[in-house]
């Protein structure tokens, strides 16, 4: 049996989205009417031996004035950003005592905009993007599918993953990130084309980092059956970005305070 590191995961929200009323038609674009409801915008800290990793980076308050995004592109104009310079993930980690220099990974699970709002403050970092992400969101061709790489730093030249490890489960392959298996990057297409997750092993179970795949943890089994069977065969905490159920099922069982968890 492999011995993994002792690993913690804490839960970091960056504001909240809210999506604008009614499920089809062209009244949703031309109305400002929006949802009472909203959903977070979470992103979460790995603390490992190796270096802390953080997967995805959340919003950035930016996005919440106008003109942030193009007015012209019809999904963006679906969805609006609720959060100040406070919650962004930067101004987290200074408050709890941890400089962004400080952080040896940004994985991101993919490049939509509140995934990568916060990415310029973690230019000292390792930045990783699966290639097939990389090439569907750059230049004009990502600008027309909405991504914004207009605001992505340019300092911030990523590492590009091709998952050319073995595979593992229902993944046909797999990139080690820390290089024991107790942090493995994995292809999840299909929010994206080059959507991609994070497995998390630690001492005591692990967690499955996997962004946008689902909507929520309970949405898994019905969105990726094969996947949701794996996480339940490793043990692994599933972890979506919009779930409001992601800080609680961090805490459940490992009794060190809301929103963080820990594996060791």
């Amino acid at each position: 049996m492999t011995d993994y590191p002792a690993i913690q995961v804490r839960c970091l929200t960056t504001g909240v989205a809210r999506s604008k009323a009614g499920e089809h038609g062209l009244r949703r674009y031309i109305v400002d009417e929006w949802r009472a409801q909203t959903v977070p915008v979470h992103t979460f800290l790995i603390s490992h031996p190796a270096g802390v990793c953080l997967f995805d980076c959340g919003q950035t308050a930016r996005a919440a004035a106008p003109g942030y995004h193009p007015r012209w592109h019809p999904w963006l104009s679906l969805a609006r950003f609720e959060l100040g310079p406070e919650d962004e993930v930067a101004a987290q980690l200074l408050r709890s005592g941890l400089a962004p220099s400080s952080i040896r990974w940004v994985v991101l699970s993919h490049l939509h905009t509140d995934h990568v709002g916060g990415l310029s403050a973690f230019t000292d970092s390792e930045v990783l993007v699966s290639r097939t992400e990389w090439s569907l969101a750059t230049g004009l061709r990502g600008y027309l599918m909405g991504y914004l790489p207009q605001h992505w730093p340019a300092a911030a030249t990523p590492s590009l993953v091709d998952f050319s490890g073995p595979p593992i489960g229902p993944f046909a392959g797999c990139f080690d990130l820390a290089g024991d298996g107790s942090l493995l990057l994995v292809p999840t297409p299909g929010h994206t084309r080059g959507h991609m997750a994070l497995v998390v092993r630690g001492a005591r179970g692990g967690y499955f980092c996997c962004g946008d795949l689902a909507e929520s943890a309970a949405a898994l089994p019905s969105v990726a059956p094969e996947i949701h069977a794996f996480c339940e065969q490793e043990g692994l905490v599933v972890l979506t970005c919009h779930d409001e159920q992601a800080p609680s099922r961090l805490k459940v069982g490992v009794g060190i305070g809301v929103g963080v968890g820990q594996t060791d």
